[in-house]
C-alpha cells in the first residue's frame, strides 16, 4: 500500500506539472501565487481607493432573503406530498432549496404571462406569506431546535477537527469567491445577451413575451427568472440593474448547493470523507467559478441533474425495503423536470435516463405506472414553458424541431443556420467525425480545457478502479460515458456544457481519495488536495477566468473607467457609456451586430445573429424620406454598428449573419445621403462606429 500510495503521488505531480504547462495561463496563475498581493490587489480594480464592501450587503440580504424563502416553500411542498420523510436535514436544505427555487420561477413566469411583473405586491406578499405559514407549521418544532442547538454545533466542531474534513473548511474560500464574483455586474456575452439582458426586458414590459429579436429568449429560463423578483425587491428607475445582480447570485447559489448535496450524497451512501472531499474537489474546479460568477447557468443544470439522480437512488434505496415510493418519484420527477426547466438539453440527459430507470427497476418487467408518475412530475415542473412557447411561438419546443412544429419567425434558412451553429463541427471536406477531431477533443477533456482542474481526473480515476462501490461507479461512470458521448456525437462539442457531469465526476474523485484508510494514503491524499487548493483558489480569484473586481464599489463599477494597472478591463464598450450619458429620457437606439445590450439604459432595438436583421428590416428597399420617417416613428436617435462582430459571425464556421449591412453600404446609402451622420468618439471604424440620426434633436419630446 505504500508503495502504491508513493507511486500514485509522483504519477499526479507528473500530471500536475504537464497539466499547468499546457496553458500560458496556468503558467502565469504559477508565478502569481508567489505573488498573492497583485491578485488582492486587482480585487479593488489596482486602485484602493475603489475598495467596498458594505454596498454588497443589501444585494446580499435579498438573495439571502429569496434562497430561504425557496427553501420554505420547497418544504411545505415536500411536506404535502410526503417527500420529505426518511431525509437529513441537509438533505432536506438540499432538496427543498432545489425544489422551491423552481416553484418561485414558474411562479414569476405566471406573473409574468398574466402581465404582472412590474406588480410589486405580487411578489412580496406571496413571500411574507409562506414565511408566515412556514413559522405557523413548524412553531412547535423551534423549542426542540434551541434546545438541541449547543449539542448540534459542539458535534459538528467535533466533526470538523478530523482530517477529512479539513477539506471541507478549504471549500469555504471558493465559495465566498463565487458569491463575490456572482455580485459583480454581468461582462460575459451571453450573460448580457440573454441571461440578464431577457429577464430586463420582460420586466420593463411588465410581462412575458415573445422575442422575435432575441431566439435565446424564447426558450427556458427557469434560473434567470429570479432576477425579477430581485428586481421587485428594489427601488428607482435602474432597479432592473439591481436585480440582475441578485439575480446572478442566486445562479451562483446553486454551486454550493450542489457541494452540499455532495457532502449529503456521501454521508448517506458513501463515507464522510468520501463526500466531503468530493464537495471540495467540485466547488474548487475553476470551471465552476467561471460559470457560477459569470451567471451562466451551467451550474443549475448540474445541480439539478446530481439531485435528480440523488434522488432517484434514494427512490432505489427505499424501493428494496418495499416501502411507498410515489412520493420519491414525484420528487425525483420534480427535479428532473427543473432540469428541463433550465435548458432543453436536460429533457435527454435527464428526464430520458430517469424514465428508462423508474421504467426498468425493478429488473424482470416493466413498470409503467413508475415511469408514468415520474413524467407526470417532469410536466408539472417545466410544462409552463412549453405551453408558453406553444401559445405564442406556435412551437413548444421553440426554436426546436423547426421540421416537425415550425414556429414563429423560423423558417428553413434560419432552421439550417441555428442547426449548424449548434452541432457537431466539420472540416473542409464536410466531416465530423475523425480522428482528428476527437484526438482534439480528447485532449481538451483531459487536460486541455482552460478552467479544468488538476485534481479532478487523477482522483476520479483511482475512483474508477476502485473496488468498494462498485454498482455506484458502474452507474455513475455509465452515466458520464453516455453525457460524454452525446456531446461528442450531437453538439458543438464546447467543453463547457459538460459542467453539468462535474459533480458526478467529483463524487467519483471523492471514492478514489477515500479508497484506503492508511497513513501513508491519508497524507498523500492530503498533499495533493493542499497543492489543488493553493494552484485553484490562487485561478478562480484572479483576473484570468473573468471579472474579479470583488471589493470595488459599485460605483466605480458603474462609471467603468479602466485604471492604470496591468490588470484593468473595462466591461463596457465606449460607444456604449456615450449613449447611456447623452441619450435623453423618450429616445432610443438600434444596435447592429451588437446583441450584448444589458448595460444600455434607454430602449434599444437589437437582435443576435439567428433572428432578422433589425437594420434590414427597417432600411431595405426604402427611400431616404421613408428610413427616416421610421427611425423618428421608433424614435431612434443613434445607430451603433459593431464591425468586429458582424466579421466574427461571417467568418467562416461561425455562426452567420445577414450580408445587407456592409460599410461600404452605410457610407454610400446613409452617411452621404444626410441619414446619419458619425460621431467622432475615436473608435477604431473597422472595429465599430456609432451614428446619430441627422435631425433627431428636432423631433421634441414624446
Amino acid at each position: 500500500m505504500i508503495a502504491s500510495s508513493i507511486a500514485f503521488g509522483i504519477a499526479f505531480l507528473r500530471y500536475f506539472v504537464f497539466f499547468i504547462a499546457a496553458d500560458k495561463k496556468r503558467v502565469l496563475i504559477s508565478n502569481l501565487i508567489l505573488l498573492p498581493d497583485q491578485i488582492v490587489h486587482s480585487w479593488c480594480d489596482g486602485d484602493w481607493a475603489r475598495f467596498a464592501i458594505l454596498d454588497r450587503v443589501p444585494l446580499a440580504a435579498a438573495t439571502g432573503a429569496i434562497l430561504l424563502i425557496a427553501y420554505l416553500a420547497g418544504r411545505l411542498a415536500m411536506e404535502r406530498v410526503d417527500a420529505d420523510n426518511h431525509l437529513s436535514r441537509l438533505e432536506l436544505v438540499v432538496f427543498a432549496t432545489g425544489v422551491g427555487l423552481n416553484l418561485i420561477s414558474l411562479y414569476t413566469l405566471a406573473v409574468g404571462l398574466a402581465g404582472g411583473l412590474q406588480f410589486r405586491l405580487a411578489f412580496i406578499v406571496p413571500g411574507i406569506t409562506i414565511i408566515a405559514a412556514a413559522a405557523f407549521h413548524w412553531r412547535h418544532r423551534l423549542v426542540a431546535f434551541r434546545s438541541a442547538k449547543r449539542r448540534l454545533f459542539a458535534g459538528s466542531l467535533k466533526t470538523l477537527r478530523t482530517t477529512t474534513n479539513f477539506a471541507l473548511w478549504m471549500s469555504v474560500p471558493f465559495v465566498i469567491a463565487i458569491i463575490a464574483g456572482a455580485l459583480l455586474p454581468p461582462w460575459h456575452f451571453d450573460t448580457r445577451e440573454y441571461h440578464s439582458q431577457v429577464p430586463k426586458e420582460w420586466y420593463q414590459q411588465g410581462t412575458a413575451t415573445f422575442m422575435p429579436h432575441n431566439v435565446y429568449g424564447n426558450m427556458p429560463l427557469g434560473a434567470e427568472m429570479h432576477a425579477i423578483v430581485g428586481t421587485n425587491l428594489m427601488r428607482g428607475e435602474q432597479n432592473w440593474w439591481w436585480g440582475a445582480l441578485i439575480g446572478k447570485a442566486i445562479i451562483a447559489a446553486y454551486a454550493p448547493l450542489t457541494a452540499l448535496a455532495l457532502l449529503a450524497f456521501g454521508r448517506r451512501f458513501l463515507s464522510p470523507a468520501s463526500g466531503t472531499i468530493a464537495a471540495f474537489v467540485f466547488i474548487s474546479t475553476p470551471w465552476v467559478m467561471h460559470v457560477s460568477a459569470s451567471g451562466l447557468i451551467d451550474g443549475a443544470s448540474a445541480f439539478y441533474l446530481f439531485i435528480t439522480f440523488y434522488a432517484l437512488m434514494i427512490w432505489h434505496e427505499r424501493l428494496k425495503s418495499g416501502e411507498a415510493l410515489t412520493p420519491d418519484l414525484l420528487l425525483a420527477g420534480f427535479l428532473a423536470g427543473s432540469a428541463v426547466a433550465c435548458k432543453y438539453p436536460a429533457l435527454l440527459f435527464v428526464v430520458v435516463p430517469g424514465v428508462i430507470a423508474t421504467a426498468c427497476l425493478p429488473l424482470g418487467k416493466l413498470h409503467v405506472r413508475q415511469a408514468l408518475t415520474l413524467t407526470l412530475a417532469v410536466a408539472l415542473a417545466c410544462g409552463l414553458w412549453f405551453g408558453k412557447n406553444l401559445v405564442l411561438a406556435e412551437n413548444p419546443t421553440y426554436p426546436l424541431l423547426y421540421s416537425v412544429f415550425g414556429g414563429e419567425t423560423r423558417t428553413v434558412a434560419k432552421d439550417a443556420q441555428w442547426t449548424t451553429a449548434h452541432g457537431p463541427p466539420h472540416d473542409a471536406a464536410g466531416h465530423s467525425y475523425t480522428w482528428s477531431f476527437l484526438r482534439n477533443s480528447a485532449s481538451l477533456l483531459l487536460w486541455r480545457s482552460e478552467f479544468a482542474s488538476p485534481l479532478l481526473l487523477p482522483l476520479a480515476a483511482i475512483g474508477l478502479l476502485s473496488r468498494r462501490h462498485a454498482r455506484l461507479v458502474l452507474a455513475l461512470a455509465a452515466i458520464i460515458a453516455f453525457n460524454v458521448l452525446a456531446w461528442w456525437l450531437i453538439t458543438h462539442r464546447i467543453d463547457r456544457f459538460l459542467v453539468p457531469i462535474l459533480p458526478l465526476v467529483a463524487l467519483l474523485a471523492g471514492i478514489g481519495a477515500a479508497s484506503f484508510g492508511d497513513r501513508v494514503w491519508r497524507g498523500t491524499i492530503t498533499a495533493i488536495l493542499c497543492l489543488g487548493f493553493a494552484f485553484n483558489l490562487a485561478f478562480v480569484t484572479s483576473p484570468l477566468p473573468g471579472d474579479n473586481r470583488f471589493l470595488t464599489s459599485y460605483e466605480s463599477l458603474r462609471r467603468d473607467e479602466p485604471t492604470d494597472g496591468p490588470f484593468s478591463v473595462e466591461r463596457m464598450h465606449r460607444a456604449h457609456k456615450y449613449l447611456n450619458a447623452s441619450v435623453p429620457p423618450g429616445f432610443a437606439v438600434m444596435a447592429v451586430g451588437e446583441a450584448q445590450v444589458f448595460d444600455f439604459e434607454m430602449p434599444v432595438f437589437y437582435n443576435t445573429c439567428f433572428d432578422d436583421c433589425v437594420f434590414e428590416t427597417m432600411m431595405k428597399n426604402h427611400t431616404k424620406d421613408d428610413r427616416m420617417n421610421a427611425l423618428r416613428e421608433k424614435r431612434i436617435s443613434h445607430v451603433f454598428i459593431f464591425w468586429y462582430e458582424l466579421e466574427r459571425y461571417r467568418s467562416p464556421g461561425n455562426y452567420g449573419y445577414s450580408d445587407y449591412v456592409t460599410p461600404e453600404l452605410v457610407q454610400r446609402e446613409f452617411v452621404e445621403q444626410g441619414t446619419l451622420r458619425e460621431i467622432p468618439l475615436g473608435l477604431d471604424p473597422g472595429n465599430s462606429q456609432l451614428f446619430e440620426v441627422v435631425g433627431w434633436q428636432a423631433w421634441g419630446s414624446e
